[in-house]
C-alpha cells in the first residue's frame, strides 16, 4: 500500500495563494498516494483554472508510478463546469471545451497552433487573421457588443496575445478560458501555452542580454522588443501582420491605464501589475501565461494613451510597430 500524501487546497486560489498552493507540491517527488483536497476551496480566477490544472497535470507526468486524487470537489460546479478538474484527470465536469459557453463566461478551450495554421491555409488567409476572428468573436461574447471601444480593445489585446503565441511559444498548443462579471463590470481572460518561454524566445535577438527570466519579462514589456525582429536584422518580415513586438507592451498598458490587471509569468518568475503598483512573484511555469482582467468601465480612458502612441522610440534596440500593431490607436484616433 502507498503511504498518502495529503495535499490541501487554499480558500482563494488567486494569484499568490494559487501559485503558494503550487509551489508547495511542484517539486515533490516519490512513489506516493497523493490526495489533493478542495474542501476549503471556494474560489478559483481565470488564471488559476489554467495554471493549476497544468501543474497538476505535469506533476502526474513527473510521477508516474504514483495515484492521484481530487477529494471535496462536488461543491466546486463553476470550475467544474468550465473544464478545471477533467483538465488534470480527474472525474467530474466537463471536459475542456466540452461546455458550449454563454455571454459571460468562455470555458477552458485548448487549441493546437499547427491545426489554426492548416485552417488559415485551407481558408487562403494568413493565420493573424483566422486569430482575429477567434479574439472578435470572444470579444463579443464577453462584451455583447455593448461597446464598440470596449469590444475593439478587447478584440485587439486577444489577438496580440495569441499571435505572440503562435509566433514565438514554438510549443504544440495552448490553452484559453474568459469571464465577464456584469456586476463588477470586468472583463477576465487567461492565456497559457506549453512553449520555450519569454526568456527563450527573445534570445534570439542579438541587441538583448537577458540576466534572467524577470528581466526577459521586462524586457517583453517594452514597446519593439522581439525575438524575431530586430533592428539591424538583414531580413525583417513585412506586411500588414510583420511582428514588431509591440502586443505585450501594448496589453500591459491597456490595463495599467484602465486600473485594471495584468499578470504575466514565464520560467521561474511572474510580474502583477494593478492600480496599486508592481509585484514580483516566484513560481515554476515552463512556457508562457498572460491574464489580464479589465475593468470595462475604465477603458474609454484608453483614447488619450492610445493617441500617444507613435513612432519617437529610440531605434538602437526597438522597432518600428508594424500596421497591425498599431490598427487599435488609429481606431480610437476616431472613436
Amino acid at each position: 500500500m502507498l503511504e498518502e500524501k495529503i495535499i490541501y487546497a487554499p480558500n482563494k486560489l488567486i494569484f499568490e495563494d494559487t501559485i503558494k498552493f503550487v509551489n508547495s507540491f511542484c517539486r515533490i517527488w516519490g512513489k506516493k498516494k497523493y490526495i489533493f483536497d478542495f474542501k476549503n476551496t471556494t474560489t478559483l480566477d481565470t488564471f488559476s483554472l489554467l495554471y493549476v490544472s497544468y501543474k497538476l497535470e505535469v506533476f502526474k507526468k513527473n510521477n508516474p508510478t504514483s495515484e492521484f486524487h481530487a477529494r471535496n470537489i462536488k461543491h466546486l460546479t463553476y470550475p467544474a463546469h468550465m473544464g478545471f478538474f477533467k483538465s488534470f484527470g480527474a472525474n467530474f465536469g466537463k471536459n475542456p471545451g466540452e461546455a458550449a459557453g454563454s455571454r459571460t463566461y468562455s470555458p477552458i478551450k485548448i487549441f493546437k497552433i499547427s491545426e489554426i495554421k492548416q485552417t488559415a491555409r485551407d481558408s487562403g488567409i494568413h493565420y493573424a487573421e483566422y486569430l482575429e476572428q477567434l479574439a472578435e468573436e470572444i470579444s463579443n461574447i464577453l462584451t455583447q457588443n455593448k461597446s464598440e471601444t470596449v469590444t475593439d480593445i478587447l478584440k485587439y489585446s486577444i489577438r496580440e496575445i495569441l499571435r505572440n503565441i503562435v509566433e514565438h511559444s514554438e510549443g504544440d498548443e495552448f490553452s484559453f478560458c474568459a469571464q465577464y462579471i456584469p456586476s463588477l463590470g470586468k472583463v477576465y481572460f487567461a492565456v497559457l501555452d506549453k512553449g520555450i518561454g519569454l526568456k527563450k524566445a527573445l534570445s534570439s535577438n542579438p541587441k538583448l542580454s537577458l540576466l534572467d527570466d524577470m528581466d526577459a519579462i521586462r524586457w517583453g514589456l517594452k514597446p519593439g522588443v522581439s525575438g524575431k525582429v530586430y533592428p539591424g536584422q538583414k531580413r525583417k518580415p513585412k506586411g500588414d501582420w510583420a511582428n514588431s513586438g509591440y502586443g505585450l507592451y501594448m496589453t500591459s498598458n491597456i490595463c495599467k491605464q484602465g486600473s485594471s490587471t495584468f499578470f504575466i509569468c514565464s520560467g521561474e518568475s511572474g510580474l502583477l501589475i494593478s492600480k496599486t503598483g508592481e509585484q514580483e512573484l516566484k513560481l515554476e511555469m515552463e512556457g508562457t501565461a498572460v491574464y489580464l482582467g479589465i475593468d470595462i468601465h475604465k477603458i474609454k480612458e484608453l483614447k488619450v494613451m492610445l493617441k500617444k502612441f507613435g513612432d519617437n522610440v529610440p531605434k538602437d534596440i526597438f522597432i518600428q510597430p508594424s500596421k497591425s500593431s498599431m490598427n487599435i490607436a488609429s481606431k480610437s484616433k476616431n472613436a
